[in-house]
């Protein structure tokens, strides 16, 4: 029989708070990195890899998909890291994949970025767990710095 821990309200607050604030981070260090891609790359590709803005892809798409796929995890057995990884990356491609199969842009190279991106969440993600004061600086600064340099 598995013994849950019993946590007061607080507790549950403290720790919901943090994932937030770790997800929050994880889509910031996502925004900056694709926003310094898009930049650089910005001559050399003529076609959109999707029909979102960065913005939709990193903090509405991605991060919810990492979102229902934690709490997927929560609801089956534990994964060892590998094998997280690797059920991770086939999440962020069949999530990227299929938001462009009948739209706008190359489904293969949106589910490539959607592995990629979904793939910085988690790496991010156990970076970020020992460090609150970056957490909060990635999770709130850098997105508003992202969107006044990089969007006109």
């Amino acid at each position: 029989m598995m013994h849950s821990k019993e946590y007061s309200p607080m507790m549950w607050r403290l720790h919901i708070g943090h994932y937030v604030i770790n997800k929050l981070a994880c889509g910031g260090i996502a925004f900056l990195l694709l926003n310094l891609i898009n930049m650089i790359t910005h001559d050399y590709i003529t076609i959109s890899i999707t029909p979102f803005s960065l913005e939709q892809w990193v903090y509405g798409i991605i991060m919810m998909a990492s979102i229902t796929f934690d709490a997927l995890c929560a609801l089956m057995a534990p994964l060892s890291g590998s094998i997280y990884i690797f059920v991770l990356s086939i999440w962020g491609y069949i999530v990227g994949y299929t938001l462009t199969v009948n739209g706008i842009g190359a489904s293969w190279l949106s589910g490539l970025l959607g592995l990629g991106t979904i793939l910085l969440f988690y790496f991010a993600t156990s970076i970020l767990r020992r460090h609150s004061l970056t957490s909060l600086m990635l999770a709130w600064i850098i997105p508003l710095v992202c969107i006044w340099i990089f969007i006109p």
